[in-house]
């Protein structure tokens, strides 16, 4: 059975391709007008959203999550 994913998590995730597009515009864009700082501040956010989207797009972490979560739930009970 297939759980619906947290709202919260549908922004995460939003965000995360948002960060990945606008990183990967400013890359092209530093790299076609020769401005390698620009290119480089692209790279960086591209890694940075590549990275955050591992974790982000991970079901197996996922499930890992909700197992946590719901034992601690049964512990405090």
């Amino acid at each position: 059975m297939r759980r619906p994913s947290l709202p919260g998590l549908w922004l995460d995730r939003a965000l995360c391709a948002l960060l990945a597009l606008l990183s990967l515009a400013t890359l092209i864009y530093g790299l076609l007008a020769a401005r390698h700082g620009v290119a480089g501040g692209g790279a960086f956010g591209l890694i940075g959203a590549l990275g955050a989207a591992m974790v982000l797009f991970d079901s197996e972490a996922l499930r890992r999550s909700r197992a946590l979560r719901a034992a601690r739930e049964r512990e405090w009970r």
